[in-house]
């Protein structure tokens, strides 16, 4: 999901410089919706991971169907490397650090990465706009269609603050355990009038937390409502995770947790100091960010 939020940072930026422009993408069933809603986004093919061969023979002669000025292999895998070497175009792109022989489909190749540290992986992405004849400018924030079915949340108690929390990463050891304490210590701030918990994963508190400023929405939303329930955050607390790319893609202030990943590459984009704080353990030990220091951000975000 992370790489789908920084590609369409791409796809807003050749909008915003080419405004006639029709972008099509290629998309895993289970993040389509995301990019459906994409206000940028024309059309997407689905590509059914497992459908198997079968699958992904008819999904190269449904994208063969079109011709286009340009195809741009953001991935750069296998898979997305036979897509672009079978799509009509007067262009194909790929990446300078594309793997698995992916090059065989290009025509041209975005520049080679700089040595030492890698950049951002949206810097990264960013270098196919010089290579389109454009200018290396991201947008400030992505912009999102209305889901078909909103979430429908009361307004926080008292007049306080609604605080969004993801308590879970798809990776384990980008875990962080102090969710279900921190909503505890949340909901005693009076600056505080909502705290939710997002995710599609059903997260339950090991003892019950009654309370009517504490919503829990986890496994009960789907991902194309994400945007909306984070543009109604006034602080967004996550791990490294998709939600966490998609919060601060949408300039939304943002608390995030960081062990085993280096935020220099992964961390919130655009990187933005006064409405982001990054608390990261460089030995990858996530078990040693403490409440304090996680409550004490999320007070400093309420007040941006």
């Amino acid at each position: 999901m992370g790489d789908i939020i920084h590609g369409l940072l791409v796809a807003e930026a050749i909008q915003a410089q080419l405004p006639e422009v029709l972008i099509d993408w290629v998309v895993r069933r289970e993040f389509a919706e995301l990019v459906e809603a994409a206000s940028v986004i024309d059309r997407t093919y689905i590509f059914e991971r497992s459908a198997g061969v079968g699958g992904f023979v008819r999904l190269i002669r449904e994208v063969r169907t079109q011709r286009y000025d340009a195809v741009l292999d953001l991935q750069g895998l296998a898979r997305t490397g036979i897509l672009t070497l079978a799509a009509h175009a007067k262009r194909k792109i790929g990446r300078s650090d594309a793997r698995e022989c992916a090059g065989i489909g290009y025509h041209e190749k975005t520049p080679a990465l700089p040595a030492g540290q890698a950049p951002h992986a949206v810097k990264i992405l960013s270098a196919f706009l010089p290579v389109l004849g454009l200018k290396e400018e991201l947008p400030r924030s992505l912009r999102f269609d209305a889901p078909e079915q909103s979430v429908e949340l009361p307004g926080p108690v008292d007049g306080g603050k609604r605080v969004v929390l993801f308590p879970e990463s798809r990776r384990a050891e980008k875990n962080w355990m102090g969710y279900e304490p921190l909503t505890g210590w949340l909901l005693e701030q009076a600056e505080v009038g909502q705290v939710v918990w997002c995710g599609h994963v059903p997260f339950e508190a090991s003892e019950p937390l009654e309370n009517e400023r504490l919503i829990n929405l986890t496994g009960q939303t789907g991902i194309a409502q994400l945007p909306e329930l984070l543009n109604a955050a006034d602080c967004v607390v996550s791990n490294d995770s998709g939600p966490m790319h998609l919060a601060a893609a949408l300039g939304r202030p943002l608390v995030t947790l960081f062990g085993p990943t280096a935020p220099a590459r992964f961390g919130p984009y655009p990187p933005v100091a006064a409405r982001q704080r990054v608390i990261r353990r460089a030995d990858g030990d996530m078990g040693s960010i403490t409440l304090e220091e996680v409550g004490e951000a999320v007070l400093a975000m309420l007040k941006v």
